[in-house]
């Protein structure tokens, strides 16, 4: 990026220790995620990564025994994803993994952060990283947006309000033993925040099914408005176009499909904004075809768009000297900030160099398109959108258990996990193992036998209707859980 615009740091900067330093823990937040980025995040975490985000065997199994029991990554559930060629060693990240049961079909669990503490080596250095912004823990290519926030105790900086808040939830959806919610609140007491020059954090807001929620109220005098979403909906963008009065400039860039799809509606919520402007995608490549977005509907839709695309969430307001922003998961979507979705959105004041940053990178990056020129929405396919009711059925209702015997897995479901559209088959397997269907009526389901390393709560779920098919990672809990031992095992082979 030119130096005109915001910074260009990649999430792995934002959470790797310094030198001579080490995670104590870290807990990281995603919609969705895939293994390869999460092995490239334990890398980063344990300071073991290079230049390109990768290690040898040895980086990685050093990782591995430095961050054991240290790590925890909460994701949507249905959202984990692994290559279409996994290497078996992937198996013994399922200690890293929980997931939030959402039924997506009215809600899904859509904060993107990352919580970690560093400590000295030698010495009694304390340091807390947050990063929270738009990005998933995937490989995709899309433009995001993210804050980095150093936090000391008893150090210069600032107390952030809603910070400690959103901390404890992550913690309690975390499970990490070594990180609970009051361990977490305790420690946070006392920590103040520095932030990036040229800003200040006047809040940080998660949106969570309790207590109240919505779009930010409007500066009493709006100069300049900048909307940026991947995903859209009339209600949300509609709202948006009445910020200040009928002189004041508002600028809205989204995805070339969306703002089709919006200039179709009746509303005409588009008619807001005087300058609408895309970035679109191209086709995606194999090893990011598992991220499916979501077509459900046109004033819910709050997925994640295909890779290389925009993927930022930012609200940008001028009002006379203020600038202000908006930003983190929420899309402009009633789902993101009316609820119910769970989201992260931070509140600031930047400096006009911030503000001209974010101006650059809207000229240089996105292409103007006319309203008479966006054409017809596209039409989502059936099959598709079949396929994506049945996976949201299967995560939001999977209570599936693991129990081995004689080194042979079952599964074992409280209620039948199929879906309920009939033409749709479920088959499931180990992560390090092959795909059986599992018979419509029937709560277990016997798995081929496995070897004392391959033992993983990883489960492949994959739905197939036609010709088409989608797939996933699920956890199905062992009691009890792996032990270090079958880490050594796998990591002794690979």
């Amino acid at each position: 990026m030119s130096n005109h615009r915001w910074s260009n740091v990649s999430y792995l900067d934002a959470i790797r220790p310094e030198p001579a330093w080490q995670t104590e823990y870290a807990l990281l937040a995603s919609y969705s995620a895939d293994l390869v980025a999460l092995v490239a995040a334990l890398l980063a975490l344990a300071g073991l990564d290079d230049d390109r985000g990768s290690g040898s065997k040895v980086d990685f199994a050093n990782a591995v025994d430095q961050l054991a029991g240290r790590i925890r990554l909460v994701v949507q559930s249905g959202r984990l994803i692994a290559p279409a060629k996994t290497p078996r060693i992937l198996t013994i990240l399922d200690r890293y993994v929980r997931e939030v049961p959402l039924d997506e079909s009215t809600a899904s669990w859509h904060p993107k952060a990352a919580l970690a503490k560093h400590v000295q080596q030698e010495g009694d250095g304390t340091e807390w990283r947050l990063w929270i912004g738009s990005r998933n823990l995937t490989r995709d290519l899309a433009w995001d947006v993210g804050l980095t926030l150093i936090g000391r105790k008893d150090g210069q900086g600032a107390d952030i309000p809603g910070l400690t808040e959103f901390a404890e939830t992550l913690a309690l959806q975390a499970e990490l033993p070594g990180a609970t919610p009051r361990q977490i609140r305790t420690e946070l007491k006392r920590v103040r925040w520095t932030v990036p020059a040229g800003s200040t954090v006047n809040s940080l807001r998660l949106f969570d099914s309790a207590g109240p929620r919505g779009l930010p109220q409007p500066p009493d005098r709006v100069d300049r408005l900048v909307v940026i979403s991947p995903f859209l909906d009339g209600t949300v963008v509609g709202k948006l176009g009445k910020w200040g009065t009928t002189e004041t400039p508002r600028v809205l860039v989204s995805t070339r499909a969306e703002l089709a799809k919006l200039a179709a509606q009746s509303g005409q919520p588009l008619n807001g904004f005087e300058e609408l402007l895309y970035l679109d995608a191209p086709v995606p490549d194999e090893q990011t075809a598992g991220d499916v977005s979501d077509r459900e509907n046109a004033d819910s839709q709050d997925e994640e768009p295909e890779p290389r695309s925009l993927h930022a969430k930012v609200i940008y307001a001028q009002s006379g000297s203020r600038r202000l922003v908006w930003t983190g998961s929420a899309n402009a979507t009633q789902r993101g900030w009316m609820g119910p979705n769970r989201e992260i959105v931070a509140e600031l004041e930047v400096s006009t160099e911030v503000a001209s940053g974010l101006e650059s990178f809207i000229t240089e990056i996105a292409k103007t398109v006319r309203l008479d020129e966006l054409g017809e929405p596209e039409q989502p396919s059936e099959v598709e959108d079949r396929l994506e009711a049945a996976r949201k059925h299967v995560a939001g209702t999977w209570d599936v258990r693991q129990q081995i015997t004689d080194g042979i897995p079952h599964l074992v479901a409280a209620s039948d996990p199929n879906p309920a559209d009939v033409d749709v088959e479920l088959a499931v397997g180990l992560l390090s193992g092959n795909l059986t269907v599992w018979q419509r009526e029937q709560t277990e389901i016997q798995l081929p036998p496995i070897t004392a390393a391959d033992i993983t709560e990883l489960v492949w779920c994959r739905l197939q209707l036609e010709e088409s098919s989608i797939s996933w990672l699920q956890r199905a809990p062992l009691d009890p859980a792996p032990t270090d031992d079958r880490d050594r095992q796998a990591l002794a082979r690979y």
